[in-house]
């Protein structure tokens, strides 16, 4: 997968950040956070916009919100007995139940920040429930705006610093772990991306010199 995602970055590097963030807010398993990072650190590094990346991470994240409570409104409680049923998602409905009960609109706020891997589940959970529309966008508004800034511009500003900003998070409380799993894996895949931009120049050295070459020899069989 992360090769597709570092192949895909150079022509589609914002559609990829604006669907994976869309996707992710639906509850689909993809790298959202380690992408968002690492796009303030290409943004760093001029490979891509920093607005624009953030822009199409916030529209991203909006719009999965959205659409996984608009689901959630129409499928009601049958959607969340189907949850409940899944190894995978079971868990992670009942804790996001148990919040929603305690926090209420301010659980979706909380769930787009501090505790960010509940994002999704909230928001079906949201819809489900038939918690007003507009108070869960106005949470889903801030919330996602203040993850976004977060992570791009963690990426942005500690580029060069990301293993050091993991290990100092992970010293941290519980929720700082999630975040510092993220700015690692972040790391990590510039690191990727940095390889694979070697081997392409690499790759693409080879070919010219290989079409060089070849016009020599044809024009010495020519003379």
């Amino acid at each position: 997968m992360i090769e597709t995602i570092l192949a895909l970055i150079p022509t589609y590097g914002l559609w990829v950040i604006f669907f994976t963030l869309a996707l992710g807010s639906m509850a689909v398993p993809l790298p959202g956070s380690m992408l968002v990072i690492a796009a303030g650190s290409f943004a760093a590094a001029g490979d891509i916009n920093l607005y624009e990346a953030m822009a199409a991470a916030y529209v991203g994240f909006l719009l999965g919100d959205q659409l996984a409570f608009r689901i959630a409104h129409m499928a009601g409680p049958g959607l969340l007995d189907r949850f409940r049923r899944s190894k995978r998602a079971g868990p992670m409905v009942g804790r996001g139940e148990e919040m929603l009960r305690k926090r209420g609109v301010l659980a979706v706020l909380i769930s787009h920040t501090i505790i960010s891997p509940m994002g999704p589940w909230i928001n079906y959970l949201s819809g489900a429930t038939r918690m007003k529309w507009l108070h869960f966008s106005v949470a889903s508004i801030v919330g996602a705006a203040l993850w976004v800034a977060a992570y791009c511009l963690t990426g942005y500003f500690f580029a060069d610093r990301l293993t050091e900003l993991a290990e100092l998070a992970n010293d941290g409380l519980g929720f700082a772990a999630a975040f510092a799993v993220a700015a690692g894996a972040g790391w990590w895949l510039r690191l990727s991306w940095k390889k694979y931009r070697e081997k392409t120049a690499e790759h693409e050295a080879v070919k010219e010199a290989d079409a060089t070459t070849g016009n020599v020899a044809t024009q010495g069989q020519e003379g």
